[in-house]
């Protein structure tokens, strides 16, 4: 038989059992990407491209290809600066400073915006088709994988420039 003291610590370690499963739930919402701004995305390394570049696979969503398409671009430029490409040279993000996409919203609204600066150092590698085995229906939406090429040294002078990333030098 449970002692009152025993009960209250019971019914106690019950409270703070569910306040705690309640509050793990609301930190696992998962923000939708039309909520958020951006779309999901996927990468998978192909190979070190030329001298500055690295070529990747990118699989993005959208209501049609040419919406995955242009996700892609500016998802592979993401994936670049925020991070990193596994599996490659470029494992570790452009940016290395936690919350940098917070902190330099403003630059980063206008840079990924539809015709924002992202697309200087972006290149899709093939003639723009789609293989159909990188083509999937995912719910009312697609998903397809694009093989891209990322300027990565170009893209760093330019978050260097902007205040964004430090240059190499400055770390020694």
């Amino acid at each position: 038989m449970l002692t009152n003291t025993k009960k209250v610590l019971l019914y106690g370690l019950l409270l703070v059992m569910m306040v705690s499963a309640a509050q793990a739930q609301k930190k696992s919402k998962r923000v939708r990407p039309e909520e958020s701004g951006y779309t999901e995305y996927e990468v998978q390394f192909l190979k070190t491209g030329v001298e500055g570049t690295i070529f990747f696979k990118i699989y993005s969503y959208g209501d049609n290809e040419n919406e995955c398409i242009e996700n892609a671009k500016r998802n592979a430029v993401r994936a670049v600066i925020f991070s990193g490409i596994p599996g490659s040279d470029m494992q570790d993000p452009l940016t290395s400073e936690t919350g940098a996409e917070i902190k330099y919203k403003d630059y980063f609204d206008i840079f990924f915006n539809k015709k924002g600066k992202y697309i200087n150092y972006v290149s899709i590698s093939n003639d723009g088709s789609i293989n159909s085995n990188d083509r999937y229906r995912v719910g009312k939406q697609i998903k397809v994988g694009i093989n891209v090429v990322v300027r990565k040294a170009q893209l760093r002078k330019e978050l260097q420039a902007a205040g964004i990333i430090k240059d190499l030098g400055d770390y020694f």
